[in-house]
């Protein structure tokens, strides 16, 4: 069989091509598999897609949205992503626990509120023996509730009445609009909504002030972005990108909401209607682990003193966080 040979005049005006220009860009391109959750917790990762994903040369970030931290967990530990947004002490619990994964980023601050349609309610000696609705037993809601009103002397078990009967959020804010219930904590966006839909709904506790005033400290913080210790060694040169391309969606978001409004809708993270007006009270911030390491390791020091299995039953070391 004779051999065929090509002019190199030949072989440089094919590699020219489209055809094999674009075989030659997609051999290369890099998908970074990212993941966040629905709610406030995931607005600030909606600027990633202004551009279809792509934040650099050859290197995409394809976002997931996922209804609850459970899924997102399951697909950090079996290796299908690279990196997501997750509660503080969800990533503090999937690194107690082995998984590898490194904090590079706060990326949401504190956004809770007492709120109350009693307007007997005065001071805080009122709230003994009161009935305070939270949703979800463990959550972070519940969590700083706990944390807080002890701090401030009461007595969980005889002095405070924590009612879990309605655990998901949107469903105790149309309660609070309802006047069915009458005291209650909630996060953004709901505290927007609800105070919207009812004017005899008050802020009786912002619990961003009370943390800092018992705390010494700034807010608390409340979301982190995680990257896979498996990410990070593959493609060290590209977790720097990936910092900055969040970085720059979370400060687009924050300056333009009703645009951002409708990439959440549309990334089905939240109805534009609730997240647009909310944006600017969710706290989106974009502080590196080295940066936010002291806020973090005093929220941790604290969930772990209040219960030390809500983060897993150790307080992270160096190795939790990103140390660039």
């Amino acid at each position: 069989m004779k051999r065929i040979v090509l002019p190199i005049a030949l072989v440089v005006v094919l590699l020219s091509t489209p055809l094999f220009g674009r075989a030659a860009v997609e051999a290369q391109q890099l998908t970074i598999r990212m993941a966040a959750m629905q709610g406030p917790s995931g607005f600030g990762t909606v600027g990633l897609q202004r551009d279809g994903g792509a934040i650099g040369q050859n290197t995409v970030v394809e976002l997931s949205v996922y209804p609850s931290p459970n899924e997102v967990i399951a697909r950090l530990v079996n290796g299908e992503l690279d990196a997501a947004a997750l509660p503080t002490n969800v990533a503090a619990n999937l690194w107690a626990k082995g998984v590898g994964i490194k904090t590079a980023a706060v990326i949401g601050e504190g956004m809770l509120m007492f709120l109350s349609t009693d307007d007997t309610i005065t001071e805080l000696s009122d709230l003994q023996g009161r009935r305070i609705y939270v949703p979800g037993a463990g959550s972070t809601p519940d969590q700083m509730a706990n944390i807080l009103l002890m701090a401030l002397g009461f007595d969980a078990e005889t002095d405070i009445i924590y009612d879990y009967s309605v655990a998901a959020p949107a469903q105790l804010a149309q309660m609070l609009i309802a006047n069915r219930v009458d005291l209650a904590i909630l996060p953004e966006p709901f505290v927007t909504m609800v105070k919207a839909a009812n004017p005899r709904v008050f802020p009786l506790i912002d619990v961003q002030q009370l943390w800092s005033a018992l705390t010494g400290t700034g807010n608390y913080p409340m979301t982190v972005f995680v990257v896979s210790d498996a990410f990070v060694a593959a493609h060290k040169e590209k977790v720097p990108l990936l910092m900055e391309a969040l970085s720059n969606s979370i400060n687009w978001v924050n300056a333009n909401p009703s645009e951002a409004g409708a990439m959440i809708e549309e990334a089905g993270i939240m109805n534009a209607q609730m997240a647009t007006p909310a944006i600017s009270k969710s706290n989106l911030v974009f502080r590196s682990a080295k940066e936010a390491y002291e806020a973090m390791d005093i929220y941790l020091k604290v969930l772990y003193g209040f219960d030390y299995s809500s983060i897993g039953g150790e307080v992270p070391d160096a190795s939790f966080y990103l140390s660039y």
